[in-house]
């Protein structure tokens, strides 16, 4: 899959030595707790911003989407691990976030939020959600996923959608190869991750994946984004009040 049109587009991004390299330089994983009511996941996130060539890390450990985007588990302080320097130290991890500021032409000085995740797949996961909602938007302007790693799975698809109901498709369901990354106008489209399945039902399956978005003020206080109307599909009432 290599489509490149006016709302999103994949291209490749990282060798299998930088893949490895910005894994490793995340440190450990820590909780998703939201993720009890989906596929289990851990995580790490960041605000970052870059000044004249530098890449500087803010100290914040939460993050808040609003319900009008999440209708799952927005409207609430959720809080993770940060990333320690290592991250940022990475040449892999620059690389990365300098390409996404480059092709997005984000000003110097402005937060992006970025957040690198592993879903961990059993098999009782064969129809379970990845990310807790469906087809989305995560009220930002401008969003990537990198993928950093697949083991022992299949699924996971991608696409991306004109509309809440997925009747206009853009981008047709395909699998985001390690290495390559999927760019979107999260402002102007929805996108969707399917559900994943173990090849190895013995073993558990992990997708690891990079998540940037930007602007990110408004994460630190859970304000709507002004440049972003779109809304979300409802979740079952008693699922999200399990959530809150």
């Amino acid at each position: 899959m290599d489509t490149k049109n006016t709302f999103a587009f994949t291209m490749p991004l990282l060798n299998k030595s930088e893949e490895h390299e910005l894994i490793a330089s995340c440190g450990e994983l820590g909780a998703d707790p939201s993720s009890e009511y989906f596929t289990k996941r851990t995580k790490n996130i960041a605000f970052v911003m870059c000044i004249e060539g530098q890449w500087f890390q803010m100290r914040a450990n939460h993050f808040i989407q609003p319900e009008h985007y999440n209708d799952f588990s927005g409207g609430y302080k959720r809080s993770y691990r940060e990333f320690p320097k290592t991250f940022l130290e990475c040449k892999a991890t620059q690389k990365v976030l300098s390409t996404f500021k480059a092709l997005n032409d984000i000003p110097d000085g402005e937060l992006i939020l970025i957040q690198v995740q592993s879903s961990l797949v059993s098999e009782n996961d064969a129809d379970r959600c990845l990310t807790g909602q469906g087809i989305h938007s995560d009220g930002a302007d401008r969003a990537m996923v990198v993928a950093l790693a697949r083991e022992n799975i299949t699924g996971a698809e991608n696409a991306v959608y004109a509309d809440l109901k997925g009747e206009q498709t853009l981008v047709e369901p395909f699998t985001l190869e390690e290495g390559h990354a999927l760019l979107w106008q999260d402002n102007s489209v929805f996108h969707y991750v399917g559900p994943a399945q173990v090849i190895d039902p013995r073993r558990e399956g992990v997708r690891t994946v990079l998540i940037a978005h930007y602007p990110a003020t408004q994460y630190l206080s859970g304000k709507i984004n002004p440049n972003n109307s779109l809304k979300t599909n409802e979740v079952e009432e008693s699922l999200r009040l399990r959530n809150k």
